[in-house]
């Protein structure tokens, strides 16, 4: 998970050279005009991709309290900045009345998770702050299971592109959070 993040953020940080021939057709445009929403949400899901994956290692939690604090500090930051720029370029995204109600679930989820998790630990609910987290991530690792959809719809599969990216905007993180339930669950009856 961890490594899939890095990567994905990594990828993703190219846009900020502002090179459009880095970027892809779709968003080639938003690049070269500095669309400032693009470039907020990309950047907030950056840093929350590469900053979150880290939030899981007990050895940080436990060993590095105050690192953990802070990096969660950024962390919910991130998603802030991130979150309300995806909800706003999600009322534009390309595929019409699907993607944008999609993307937009996607976008006020991530917000709502991570602003409970945030509640939760001001209360020092801990076991609570844990499963809103793992919430929070994993809407926000949808940015990962895109990016592997995308290829495999339109490369692998041929699949047209305008109806496999309307099934993606939801695909990306519905079974994502279905999976982090699971894991909330299984966190009940075992401590990570």
């Amino acid at each position: 998970m961890a490594l899939l993040s890095i990567t994905i953020a990594g990828i993703s940080a190219r846009y900020f050279t502002f090179n459009a021939a880095l970027a892809a057709d779709t968003l080639r445009s938003r690049v070269i005009s500095r669309d400032p929403w693009l470039f907020l949400h990309i950047g907030g899901g950056v840093i929350a991709l590469a900053v979150g994956s880290f939030q899981f290692s007990r050895l940080l939690r436990t060993r590095y309290r105050a690192l953990h604090r802070w990096l969660g500090r950024i962390y919910l930051i991130a998603v802030a900045v991130g979150g309300v720029a995806a909800f706003r370029i999600a009322l534009e995204s390309f595929g019409g009345l699907p993607t944008h109600v999609g993307f937009g679930m996607l976008a006020a989820l991530w917000l709502t998770t991570t602003a409970v998790a945030y509640r939760r630990i001001l209360q020092r609910d801990i076991q609570s702050h844990r499963e809103w987290m793992i919430r929070s991530f994993a809407l926000t690792f949808a940015a990962v299971t895109l990016r592997i959809y995308l290829p495999l719809f339109a490369g692998v599969l041929k699949l047209d592109f305008l109806p496999a990216y309307r099934t993606i905007s939801w695909l990306c993180w519905v079974p994502n959070l279905l999976l982090a339930e699971v894991l909330v669950t299984r966190s009940r009856r075992i401590p990570f």
